[in-house]
């Protein structure tokens, strides 16, 4: 099974040493669930000053940790465009050596910071002055500015700030990030970071009602001032349990193969470079032949970033979604595995009877980019962690399995959706049932989780914030009439954080 992170990255009962980079002695940690009063100080921040949630991170750019840390940052934003403000602290792992450090203040003062802070972690921090000089080049920085704030050190007070406050604060490592005064140790799975984010946009909810002058300052002034609980101390990812049901929604359009009525719904998390998830294509077919219209298939998107072809194989798959050839193409990807370059795909498409004009341009703009990146974030949130996972009427099955043991599992749920509809219930809304009373959140589009009056063709009725994913998520696959017939309700904060991202799609919302 492919895994989302590599073995050094799993944290589930480990040692906090683990996904923590420590340049000094731990004494203490800190209480994932304790709130404490973290300074923002002076460094550099992004995001919006009137977010509900703020995110202080230690940090260094030598830090493996760190580093591995930034994919999981970079959707953790995506998950929730506008709704957090990001600042920089530094840790350094040497403190005689923060050049790295030194050059991402002086390009944060001009302006520059994100990508300074990029470039930095591309090369893990390998640099000396002469690299950072370079990339200040490339950047189109004042050099004269840069190099004399370099010569002078006037950085070092800031960075010795930082690093006096993670002393008196107890932090020992990095990366450690702070959500609105709440840790999250180390590099931690998305779910982590979002289960996170969740409670604490509710709490900011309510603090914000109260109308304080400063909302982070409001969410912090009661906490703890420094670390207090067991060295150990460490973030709870959650495994997925195979005796529960998961929200799951029913993915992009154009991905569902069979019936909405049907009895079973299986939804796989996959990938077009797994070798896993491409022994289990035929099993899922011989499925589908099995049980005809008693069980659909729906196949959703988790391209792995260290598959070097998975994410634009993934866009050509929407894009052949959109022409109704998603599973014909599908199938030619996974019977032709590993030949995932552009001539292969342009291809396959051609072979699926995709129209390919149509289909070249989506992948030259990268069209469906976000949409991707949207539903991989949403399934690492959720808990998923490699493909394929498949969720088999909710309830997650891990790894490839064979024919014999998948059809158990499906006539086991047939079984149960049988006797539900001897005892009345419609077929079509057996999913929404089940979705009804599970766990977790479909944070792609939730507007893709049916409700009990799914056979009338009806939704869920969605909150503010759900609503405003919906839109995102209809804007990412580029759909401008549905974004806008959802984004109709929308009021606020959540109808001008839609607009932002729907804008950068180049669809402007009424």
């Amino acid at each position: 099974m492919t895994r989302v992170v590599l073995a050094l990255l799993v944290v589930t009962a480990v040692a906090h040493a683990d996904v923590v980079s420590q340049p000094r002695t731990a004494t203490a940690s800190f209480d994932p669930n304790t709130v404490y009063k973290i300074p923002r100080g002076t460094g550099p921040t992004s995001g919006p000053a009137e977010a509900l949630v703020t995110v202080v991170d230690w940090s260094d750019y030598a830090c493996g940790y760190c580093n591995r840390a930034q994919e999981a940052l970079d959707r953790l934003d995506r998950l929730y465009p506008g709704q957090i403000r990001w600042v920089h602290r530094i840790l350094p792992l040497d403190d005689d050596n923060t050049i790295a450090a030194e050059a991402a203040l002086a390009a944060a003062a001009q302006g520059r910071f994100r990508p300074m802070h990029a470039r930095l972690y591309a090369v893990r921090g390998h640099v000396d002055r002469a690299d950072v000089e370079l990339i200040a080049q490339e950047l189109g920085l004042d050099m004269i500015r840069f190099r004399a704030e370099l010569d002078s050190g006037v950085w070092r007070k800031e960075i010795a700030s930082d690093v006096s406050d993670a002393e008196q604060l107890g932090i020992t490592g990095t990366p450690t990030f702070f959500v609105n005064g709440r840790p999250v140790h180390g590099s931690q799975p998305l779910k982590v970071f979002a289960d996170t984010v969740d409670q604490e946009l509710v709490r900011a909810n309510v603090a914000r009602a109260a109308h304080p002058a400063d909302l982070y300052a409001a969410l912090v002034a009661d906490g703890k001032t420094a670390a207090d609980a067991a060295p150990n101390a460490n973030n709870d990812p959650g495994d997925l349990s195979p005796n529960q049901a998961y929200k799951v929604g029913l993915g992009l359009p154009g991905h569902q193969l069979g019936p909405d009525d049907a009895l079973v719904t299986i939804i796989e998390f996959s990938d077009f470079q797994c070798p896993y998830c491409a022994k289990e294509a035929p099993v899922l077919a011989k499925l589908h032949q099995k049980y005809g219209d008693q069980v659909r298939i729906i196949y959703r998107h988790m391209a792995m970033s260290f598959h070097r072809y998975a994410s634009v194989a993934a866009e050509a798959g929407v894009a052949a979604a959109e022409q109704g050839k998603f599973w014909a193409f599908h199938d030619q990807l996974f019977s032709h595995f590993g030949h995932l370059t552009r001539a292969d795909l342009e291809t396959f498409a051609q072979a699926s009877g995709v129209e390919m004009t149509a289909f070249k341009a989506a992948l030259d703009q990268r069209r469906y980019r976000d949409a991707v990146v949207a539903e991989t974030a949403a399934a690492e949130a959720l808990g998923v962690d490699g493909t394929p996972t498949m969720f088999i009427n909710g309830q997650p099955v891990s790894g490839a399995r064979d024919e014999e043991n998948l059809s158990r599992l499906v006539d086991a749920m047939l079984a149960h959706a049988k006797e539900a509809v001897a005892r009345g219930v419609n077929p079509h809304d057996l999913y929404a049932m089940v979705m009804s009373m599970a766990l977790g959140d479909e944070r792609a589009d939730p507007s893709a989780i049916p409700d009990a009056s799914a056979s009338a063709g009806g939704h869920l009725e969605l909150r503010s914030d759900d609503r405003a994913r919906a839109v995102n998520a209809a804007c990412r696959r580029h759909d401008g009439a549905r974004a806008q017939k959802l984004a109709n309700t929308l009021e606020g904060d959540a109808k001008h954080r839609a607009a932002a991202v729907c804008s950068g799609e180049g669809i402007d919302l009424p």
